[in-house]
């Protein structure tokens, strides 16, 4: 009787010390896999704003949503001014302009150029791991120390994030929303 208690008890204990394992290996994986696709999200917000900010440079506005952000990257040119020429030290670059010590030259180059040539502009408003779930965008302007200032917003839910992850006792909020931008300061970095 005793040797099949102590047996019992061994059986138990082993059980228990593997499931205390799997416990603490599944909260690793997933702490893992989240870490993964968090950055994986970010990477791709943090194109948004390239983007964005490419588009504000053009239009004097960030664009609205992502039709007129897409439309602007397939079809739409940069303008880059080149300076030629050595600006002396006696002068500033405006003097050296108006004297034909330096000359500028504007070129036109298409606005997809601001991406590698294989990265895939179209899926830009897509939110990685999220069965084609879009990121949310938005743009306007604000008043800021009575300034007029251009602002957007670009965001998702941890819950698109984290689609197919085990989520349940992680802790985690799938409200939460992971963004760059913001519609109320005039800043273009990530909440993360």
């Amino acid at each position: 009787m005793k040797i099949a208690i102590q047996a019992g008890l061994l059986v138990i204990s082993l059980v228990l010390a593997y499931l205390i394992y799997d416990g603490i290996q599944t909260k690793i994986k997933f702490r893992k896999l989240a870490q993964s696709r968090n950055e994986v999200v970010q990477d791709k917000l943090m194109d948004i704003v390239k983007a964005q900010k490419e588009f504000k440079s053009e239009k004097g506005k960030y664009a609205n949503n992502f039709e007129e952000l897409l439309y602007f990257l397939k079809s739409d040119s940069l303008t880059i001014v080149k300076a030629i020429g050595n600006v002396p030290d006696s002068l500033t670059e405006i003097e050296a302009v108006e004297r034909g010590i330096v000359i500028r030259d504007t070129l036109l180059v298409p606005a997809r150029t601001i991406f590698d040539e294989d990265y895939p502009i179209a899926e830009l408003p897509n939110v990685p791991f999220s069965d084609d779930q879009k990121f949310k965008m938005q743009s306007g302007v604000i008043e800021k120390n009575k300034v007029n200032v251009n602002v957007f917003e670009a965001s998702t839910t941890l819950e698109h994030v984290y689609n197919g992850l085990r989520t349940k006792n992680e802790s985690v909020d799938l409200a939460d929303v992971i963004k760059v931008g913001s519609m109320t300061e005039p800043i273009t970095t990530g909440n993360w």
